[in-house]
C-alpha cells in the first residue's frame, strides 16, 4: 500500500488553515508551519500533525508544499520549495509585486517543478460549463465582458480587526485589486486602464487604509476584445456574476446562486444549476485534489499553472500604473 503523501503547508490563517483541514480530508499526511511560534503548538494540537520551526525544515521534510502566508510573504518560501524540487501549491497572488517573478519562473522551468496556483474559481462547475460553451463556437465569437465580485470587509473577515493586517495596506497586497484576483485570472488580458478608490472613512475609520476597497478595470485581450472587471470589498451582502456577450447569445453566470442564464432573440432560460448541496469549499477541495494527483506522479495538466498566476500578478501591477497615471498600459511594460 503506497504511503500518503506528505504535505507541509507553510501558513495557517484562514487559509492555510482551510488547506489543513482539506488535505486531512483527502487522507495527505499533513505538517505546518506558522510565522507566529508561539501559537505553533495549538496548531499542532488542534489538527493532530507535527508543527516545524521553521519553513526550511518543513519544507525538507514533505513531499510537497503549500505556501498559503500573506500574500507578500509567498515568494521566499515558493522558491525554497522548487529550488528544492518540490511540488508546489501556492496561493493566490503568487505574489504583490512584479519583483521576484522571473525569479519563480526560472526556478520552476529549472527543476521542472510541479506548481498549481491557488485560483480555485477556475473550479466552479459553472464557470466550466460557460467555458465549454464558448468554446464550441456554436453561439459565435465573444463581442464584450463583465466580470464583478463585492463583499463587505467586515463580513469577509469577522471578529478580525482588518485594518491591522496586510488587506489595510496596499504596498503588501492587500485591497480589492489583488485579495479578488480570482476575476482578473479567468479574464487574461493584454492591456489595461484602471481607477482604484480606497477605503471610505466610515469604514476604515481612524485607521490607514492606503489599499483599494474599489477597482474598476477595463481589460483588452491579445484579440481585441474588451470588457470590464468590478471588485470591491464593500458590497452588502455578497456578489461574484459574470456575463458574457457573444454574436448570437448572452450569458449571465451567478455564482452566488450557482446559476448560468443564456438569451437570444428568442427567449432566456437557465442552462445550468450548481448540484445540490455544492458549497464553496468544493472548489478547494476539486483544486487541492488535482494538485495532489500531480504530485503523486499523474501526468496531468495544472488547473492554473505558474504562468497565468504570474500573468495575473502583472496584470493587477498594470492595473496600479495605469490608475495612477491615467493611461493604459500594456500588461508586463516597466511601471
Amino acid at each position: 500500500m503506497t504511503a500518503p503523501l506528505h504535505v507541509a503547508v507553510l501558513g495557517a490563517g484562514s487559509a492555510g488553515r482551510r488547506h489543513i483541514g482539506n488535505l486531512l480530508a483527502l487522507g495527505a499526511r499533513v505538517s505546518a508551519w506558522r510565522a507566529r511560534a508561539a501559537l505553533a503548538a495549538d496548531l499542532a494540537a488542534e489538527f493532530g500533525i507535527e508543527a516545524f520551526d521553521s519553513p526550511e525544515s518543513a519544507i525538507a521534510a514533505a513531499d510537497a508544499v503549500v505556501v498559503a502566508t500573506a500574500s507578500d510573504l509567498h515568494l521566499a518560501p515558493a522558491l525554497a520549495a522548487l529550488r528544492a524540487g518540490k511540488p508546489l501549491y501556492l496561493e493566490k497572488p503568487v505574489t504583490h509585486t512584479a519583483d521576484g517573478l522571473e525569479d519563480l519562473a526560472t526556478a520552476a522551468a529549472a527543476g521542472q517543478g510541479i506548481v498549481e496556483v491557488g485560483c480555485q474559481l477556475r473550479a466552479h462547475p459553472a464557470l466550466g460549463e460557460l467555458h465549454a460553451r464558448l468554446a464550441s463556437g456554436d453561439d459565435g465569437p465573444v463581442h464584450t465582458f463583465r466580470a464583478a465580485v463585492g463583499q463587505h470587509i467586515a463580513a469577509w473577515r469577522p471578529g478580525t480587526d482588518w485594518r491591522a493586517g496586510y488587506t489595510a495596506d496596499g504596498a503588501r497586497g492587500g485591497g480589492a485589486l489583488f485579495e479578488l484576483i480570482h476575476e482578473i485570472d479567468v479574464a487574461p488580458a493584454r492591456s489595461v486602464v484602471a481607477e482604484l478608490t480606497p477605503f471610505p472613512a466610515t469604514v476604515a475609520a481612524d485607521a490607514e487604509a492606503p489599499a483599494d476597497a474599489v477597482a474598476n478595470l477595463v481589460l483588452t485581450d491579445a484579440n481585441g476584445v474588451s470588457g470590464q472587471v468590478q471588485m470591491d470589498m464593500l458590497t452588502p451582502g455578497f456578489r461574484r456574476e459574470f456575463e458574457i456577450v457573444a454574436a448570437n447569445a448572452v450569458y449571465r453566470c451567478d455564482l452566488a446562486s450557482g446559476t448560468l442564464d443564456r438569451s437570444d432573440a428568442t427567449g432566456a432560460g437557465i442552462v445550468f444549476r450548481v448540484p445540490d448541496g455544492f458549497a464553496r469549499n468544493d472548489l478547494f477541495i476539486a483544486h487541492m485534489r488535482h494538485f495532489l494527483r500531480r504530485a503523486s506522479g499523474e501526468d496531468l495538466r495544472p488547473a492554473c499553472p505558474l504562468a497565468d498566476g504570474i500573468h495575473a500578478v502583472r496584470t493587477a501591477v498594470a492595473a496600479r500604473a495605469a490608475a495612477a497615471s491615467g493611461r493604459r498600459v500594456t500588461i508586463g511594460e516597466p511601471s
